[in-house]
């Protein structure tokens, strides 16, 4: 039994036909089948069968399966290690985001891991939220950035917090709410919402902050009239209608600056949001002989100093080891 016909396996079921799978792994159909036989062949059973139409595991399969995805994902992480224990030229680094805030965070921090090492090969993988963790689990990405309610609970992931933002209501200039001296959050939340799609426990607190006449309505047609997790695709949302939207403020600084949008003064939500980087306490991250670059630190844990994003600056180390601080949020301060 080779690995390599259990990859072929876990291909054939995960895209569900033979044509599919031969087409991800390189093969043609025929020499796909004939290393799935040559699987069948080695085991004394059949691996997978058709149900209904669709192509599924038997029994003897689901447990070939088990195995072989727990096999396929050691294999990876050995063959990473080995690459990244023989320099840094030889390594990658890949970052999940989410397309609303964690895409906003991670720009200054990886241009200054690829100042300070242009051998790292660095990939961003943009993917909802909702599937970062898995993406993390499956090693297709190493370390993720997500708002942090929605890992804080996985017992399988170590987090590091950056700094909390308050939440901001955000709109269009010459929005009607801009006209008003004082606008209330029952004027806020008469307009309709958009913003991304809410964890559960995000919606609950938003629910409890609506004025009461309000819940009601919001819980018959929903609290979100635009659900949009793209955060540029949000912005333009808001540039061209009457919703508004909750947001950090260093979401909407460069529109801010631009005069594309406001943040509206004096309402205040009491709504705070922190965003965070998560990764896989077991996924291994073995030293690296340029270890002493801070930047690449020698261990998953270790890659903090490279995270310490937050509002006062940037922390980053230098090529000759100095701790600095740039500021990069001076120009967020609306």
């Amino acid at each position: 039994m080779e690995l390599r016909q259990l990859r072929h396996l876990i291909a054939v079921v995960e895209h569900g036909s033979f044509s599919r799978a031969a087409e991800a792994v390189h093969l043609t159909q025929p020499a796909l089948s004939r290393s799935i036989q040559a699987l069948e062949s080695e085991v004394g059973a059949a691996v997978l069968e058709r149900n209904r139409g669709a192509i599924v595991p038997t029994d003897i399969g689901h447990l070939l399966l088990t195995h072989a995805r727990l096999l396929d994902t050691v294999t990876r992480d050995l063959d990473r290690d080995i690459a990244l224990t023989r320099g840094l030229e030889l390594g990658e680094l890949r970052i999940g985001v989410g397309p609303y805030g964690g895409s906003a965070l991670v720009g200054p921090p990886i241009g200054q891991l690829n100042f300070a090492h242009p051998g790292l090969r660095l990939k961003t993988i943009l993917a909802p939220w909702q599937e970062l963790p898995d993406r993390a689990r499956a090693r297709d990405v190493d370390i993720i950035v997500v708002e942090l309610s929605q890992v804080q609970q996985m017992e399988d992931f170590a987090v590091q917090g950056l700094t909390e933002h308050a939440m901001v209501p955000v709109c269009r200039p010459r929005h009607p709410l801009t006209l008003m001296a004082s606008p209330t959050l029952a004027d806020v939340f008469g307009y309709p919402v958009a913003g991304p799609s809410l964890t559960p426990a995000f919606a609950s607190v938003l629910q409890d902050l609506l004025p009461a006449h309000l819940r009601a309505q919001q819980q018959k047609r929903g609290l979100l009239a635009v659900e949009c997790d793209l955060s540029g695709m949000l912005k333009d949302v808001l540039r061209h209608s009457h919703a508004i939207s909750l947001m950090p403020a260093f979401m909407v600084a460069a529109e801010v600056a631009a005069g594309q949008l406001v943040c509206l003064p004096g309402v205040e939500l009491g709504l705070r949001v922190r965003f965070g980087c998560a990764w896989l306490k077991a996924a291994p991250c073995p030293p690296s002989p340029r270890a002493s670059w801070n930047c690449w630190p020698s261990t998953t844990a270790a890659w903090r100093p490279w995270l310490s994003l937050c509002p006062e600056g940037l922390l980053f180390h230098d090529k000759f080891g100095f701790t600095q601080r740039r500021t990069a949020m001076s120009r967020y301060r609306l």
